[in-house]
């Protein structure tokens, strides 16, 4: 029994779909439940479905470590219309804040972009997998950074949902005023539809190859950069007390001539306000 069109269709977009993947990682802080959808994904998930319609379907966004944040596109995805957008760095600074870490502004987000989204859109069509909260869709490019509390206020809703990628092939089909039917008219109906099925199936098979082409950048992206650290105070040792029989206790000549200063409460290096320290000059 042969396999029917659409069977067939149904059959290489699921061969399609296994290979994609979504993955996320979980908020850890428990209060922003309000930042997610109403099918609960959290904004990590719902940034990796919209980052993934440019790459092929596949997104992986890691775990942040300590003290680092997401950082914005760079290198062969300098162009990618799917990142370089106001509502995926919204996301995206969400996904940083619910991990409790610090995110960046969106110059610094789309600094290496080569086109930007105009205002608060998402250039692509919403994937079916996911649904984007309303208040991803604030316009932080005015003021350059996402705002946590402007985000709260907006909340979810109103939603935009996904519609399916593929429109289904309707197999209706008209009904006929007789029931004989000649076998050149049967052979010629199989013909065409062979002709059809071939036609939709090699359809298909452009349509995986473009969207492999537009997949340019590697699947783990927005890999965490790390802060920058304040300097780290240094090592001060508890001096020897001063013994006239001990060499090693007399002050230095650098110390002396003012050469290195004393290192202050701090435990950083103070400067010279050139008082007297009452150690005899040389």
């Amino acid at each position: 029994m042969p396999i029917s069109i659409p069977i067939l269709l149904s059959y290489l977009l699921l061969i399609g779909s296994a290979c994609a993947q979504v993955s996320a990682p979980d908020c850890t802080d428990s209060t922003f439940s309000w930042s997610y959808n109403s099918l609960q994904q959290n904004p990590c998930l719902v940034a990796a479905y919209l980052a993934a319609v440019c790459n092929n379907g596949t997104l992986i966004i890691t775990a942040l470590q300590p003290q680092h944040y997401y950082t914005g596109p760079s290198g062969v995805d300098n162009g990618d219309t799917c990142k370089c957008n106001t509502v995926v760095y919204n996301l995206i600074s969400a996904c940083d804040a619910c991990q409790k870490e610090s995110w960046i502004s969106y110059s610094t987000w789309s600094f290496n972009c080569t086109t930007n989204a105009a205002g608060a859109t998402f250039p692509e069509q919403v994937p079916s997998g996911t649904r984007v909260p309303h208040w991803a869709y604030l316009d932080t490019s005015i003021k350059n950074n996402w705002n946590l509390s402007a985000a709260q206020f907006a909340g979810i809703n109103p939603e935009v949902t996904g519609t399916a990628s593929i429109v289904p092939i309707s197999t209706s089909t008209a009904a006929t005023s007789t029931s004989h039917h000649s076998s050149a008219g049967a052979i010629a109906g199989g013909v065409l539809g062979g002709i059809i099925g071939a036609a939709l199936i090699a359809g298909v098979i452009v349509w995986f190859t473009i969207r492999r082409r537009r997949a340019r950048s590697s699947p783990y992206l927005f890999q965490g950069g790390e802060k920058e650290q304040p300097p780290r105070p240094l090592a001060e040792g508890a001096p020897k007390l001063y013994d006239p029989a001990d060499p090693s206790t007399y002050p230095s000549k650098e110390y002396l001539s003012g050469a290195n200063q004393p290192l202050g409460s701090t435990g950083y290096l103070q400067p010279s306000d050139g008082r007297y320290s009452g150690l005899p000059e040389i």
